[in-house]
This record gives C-alpha cells, sequence and structure tokens, in this order.
C-alpha cells in the first residue's frame, strides 16, 4: 500500500469526482469531496485534508478566487492544491501556477497520472513538514545559543559581555538626551565562607538565589548582569540618584530577607541566608555634564561598594 493521506476533491461534475474516489482508494487514500467552492472552503477549513484537487471552473465562482481563499487559511499551510482544467481552460492552469498551485491535471482525467501526481503532492507537502520542522529546530537552537553568549549559565541573568554592550548603549543615550541614569553594584557579603562551610554546590544556589532575588525586585526596564564571581550589576536607565538609592536599599533589604536551601557536603540539607553590600553610581542629567565612559560608571560604582564593605556589610554606599 503506497503512502496514507486525505484527498479533497473539488468538481461540480459527479463522475469526475467519482472516478477520483476510486482510483485513488485503489492506492489506499482516503477523499471527501466538494460540488463546490462553498462546500471546498468549509471542508478545507477542517484542517483534515493533506492534498485537494481543486477544478479551475465552479458552478458558484472562478476556481483560482477559491484558490486564493485556501492559500489564505493558516490551517491549510503546506497542504498541497493541484488545478484540474480541461483544455479549454489552459489558461487557468498558468495563472494559477503562478497563484500558488502546485501542481496541475488535464481532463479528461488520466487514472495513472492522477495516482503518480496525487502521491507526488504527498510527498511534497511531507518533505515541506519536515523542512518547517527543521526550521523551527534550528530556531530554537540558534535562540538557546543566543541565550548562551549573552546569558550566565549559573545564574540566567545577563552576561559580562551583555552589561557591557547594554551599558554602552545606555551611556549613549544618556548623552544624547540627558536622561538620568544609574548603577548599582553588588557582591555577597562573606561568599568564601558559604563555600567552605557548605561547599560550592551551596555557593551556586545562593548565586542562583541573589540573582532570583534581583530579578524580582528590579523594575522590567532595569537590566540584571552577573558581573563576575558573586558581583551583580543592576543598569537603571532614567534613574536618577535618589531612586537608585531606593532601589538598592530595596535589594539589599530583599536579599537579606531571602533564604535558600541547600545540601552540605555531608548530605544534610540547611538553610543559607546571606547579605549583600553595594555601591550606586548616578550620571547626573544636567546640560553642563561632561562625558564619561561605561567604564568610568562601573569603577565608581565599585569604590562605592568597596566603601560598603569596608563600613560593615550588609548597607549600601553611593559614590560622590
Amino acid at each position: 500500500m503506497s503512502e496514507q493521506g486525505r484527498v479533497l476533491v473539488v468538481d461540480p461534475e459527479p463522475m469526475v469526482r467519482e472516478l477520483v474516489r476510486r482510483r485513488l482508494g485503489e492506492e489506499g487514500l482516503a477523499t471527501v469531496a466538494a460540488a463546490s467552492g462553498r462546500e471546498a472552503l468549509a471542508e478545507a477549513g477542517r484542517g483534515e485534508v493533506d492534498v485537494i484537487l481543486l477544478s479551475a471552473s465552479l458552478p458558484d465562482g472562478d476556481g483560482l478566487e477559491v484558490l486564493a481563499r485556501l492559500r489564505a487559511m493558516p490551517s491549510l499551510e503546506g497542504v498541497s492544491i493541484a488545478l484540474m482544467a480541461t483544455q479549454r481552460d489552459a489558461e487557468s492552469l498558468g495563472r494559477g501556477l503562478a497563484q500558488g498551485a502546485d501542481d496541475y491535471l488535464r481532463k479528461p482525467i488520466d487514472r495513472v497520472e492522477l495516482a503518480a501526481r496525487v502521491h507526488a503532492l504527498l510527498r511534497l507537502r511531507r518533505h515541506l513538514a519536515e523542512l518547517r520542522r527543521k526550521s523551527e529546530r534550528l530556531e530554537e537552537l540558534n535562540a538557546a545559543l543566543e541565550r548562551l553568549a549573552t546569558h550566565d549559565a549559573l545564574t540566567g541573568v545577563a552576561n559580562r559581555g551583555s552589561l557591557e554592550s547594554r551599558l554602552d548603549a545606555e551611556v549613549e543615550r544618556w548623552w544624547r538626551y540627558r536622561h538620568p541614569l544609574s548603577v548599582v553594584m553588588l557582591d555577597v557579603d562573606h561568599f568564601k565562607k558559604v563555600n567552605d562551610t557548605y561547599g560550592h554546590g551551596a555557593g551556586d544556589a545562593v548565586l542562583r538565589g541573589v540573582a532570583a532575588t534581583l530579578t524580582a525586585v528590579v523594575r522590567k526596564v532595569d537590566f540584571v548582569a552577573r558581573y563576575g564571581g558573586e558581583e551583580f550589576v543592576v543598569v537603571a536607565p532614567s534613574t536618577d540618584a535618589a531612586g537608585a538609592l531606593m532601589l538598592a536599599e530595596r535589594v539589599r533589604a530583599a536579599v537579606a530577607a531571602s533564604s535558600v536551601e541547600v545540601v552540605k557536603l555531608d548530605g544534610e540539607h540547611a538553610t543559607v541566608r546571606v547579605t549583600v553590600s553595594l555601591g550606586v553610581v548616578s550620571a547626573t542629567a544636567s546640560p553642563e555634564a561632561t562625558p564619561l565612559r561605561a567604564g568610568d560608571l562601573l569603577a565608581r560604582a565599585d569604590e562605592a561598594l568597596y566603601r560598603a564593605k569596608q563600613g560593615g556589610r550588609d548597607r549600601v554606599e553611593v559614590a560622590p
């Protein structure tokens, strides 16, 4: 038995519909019939056909008009369509192929040619479906590769390369439009002690927890990235010094209030709580502001972070 498929036969002549039904039945193919364009559209709309054999001449309109409407139906994407026409309608075949038909059959229909062309159309449908699957898979792989290139594998937030690109763009936007811009840099306090006490797996869990807390606390317009090790950065567009300080305090409090369940080196479970120290820097929106680089903001934020560490940790310091 040949490959299975379901064929919609659209023709006003009962004899043609019956001939196609019998011949394709011999090939193990199911058929459904329609005598008009209206019936064809209704049947095709159910989305249960693989091939459509469409007469160029129909009692309720031009077959090419029906062809155009069939091709516009999302549920028929990838369905193969062949026009059927007599010698008298030969001009319709050329126009039909130009308008989206995949093949054609001349009337009176030859039984051998009918089976051969329908099987070819079914193969075309399968090949197109396979191409679509491969294309979708390729898009998924490309998206995954892009994410790997731009995001930190451990925490899922943006990586340092993405941070640098984003901050460069935000600094350029700040200079052009003089909108305020702030950067918050934070570091997990006593992170080495977490690794030494509970193991590096627990340390990884803590970093994932901090990243999740950060993502939940910041605004949608803010940009969160892992800067390296246990350091994270938040880029806050259109945020002045006062707003950045509030953001940093909100982050500090949220991390201090959260906890992470970890598995210790001995296999026992434990609850770990950490705090973070934060440094804040803001670029003034004043017309008198002088140009700066992204690296300048990061360096100043890092200096403020250092002062927060020196000042006792679990605190926020603002760069002058």
